[in-house]
């Protein structure tokens, strides 16, 4: 669960990054898109307890590239990758129940990242509603939330989050000690995206 609604959250930021106008060095000449890459990012999974409470699931190993075309109403060209390996919840047994047993992410990179693509916003600062499709746990679904977005430096700051049926993936409803989780979980994001040019300068050859 947990997992997919890192997913999701993490596409929903991407998105209307992608989508803000940016400098001029970060257009690349070759296919005329506009490129941001993801900067300190952090996704947390909201997940409701049958019996009342909740826990979240939590990583920062948010990463990707997006590109832009100049025609705004496309798709954005990239792919946003959550490691779902890493995801933790503050209990080492859940977190391995979380990973193995529901996850799965022993099966393979299918199984152990979650990704998000064909990401479109409606407007390109403030709030706006935004549509995705994820890929998780071997299952490919469309997926809809708000995003925030926020000039900040040379990139944006953005705020995201949406819903996930655990259900529709094909995860098994996660218990732990007895305990159910809800079958829709909340996806949560925050990051910053910079021109990829920006994110890359100053490294050595």
């Amino acid at each position: 669960m947990a997992s997919k609604k890192i997913t999701s959250t993490c596409t929903t930021i991407f998105v209307g990054l992608c989508l803000l106008p940016l400098p001029a060095r970060a257009q690349d000449a070759a296919d005329g898109q506009t490129k941001l890459r993801v900067r300190n990012a952090q996704v947390s999974v909201l997940c409701p307890l049958t019996i009342g409470g909740s826990f979240e699931a939590k990583t920062k190993a948010l990463s990707g590239q997006v590109g832009m075309a100049p025609d705004a109403s496309q798709p954005l060209d990239g792919d946003l990758l959550v490691d779902l390996q890493t995801l933790e919840t503050g209990i080492g047994l859940r977190d391995d129940h979380l990973r193995r047993k529901y996850l799965e992410v022993e099966r393979g990179p299918t199984f152990a990242q979650a990704r998000l693509r064909n990401i479109r916003v409606e407007k390109l600062a403030g709030k706006t509603p935004f549509r995705a499709t994820l890929l998780l746990h071997g299952q490919t679904r469309d997926v809809t939330g708000t995003a925030d977005i926020k000039p900040e430096g040379d990139g944006y700051r953005l705020n995201a989050s949406f819903p996930v049926r655990v259900s529709e993936f094909g995860i098994p409803e996660p218990t732990y000690l007895g305990v159910g989780v809800k079958d829709e979980v909340v996806v949560r994001v925050n990051l910053n995206a910079e021109p990829a040019a920006v994110a890359t300068s100053g490294r050595s050859k």
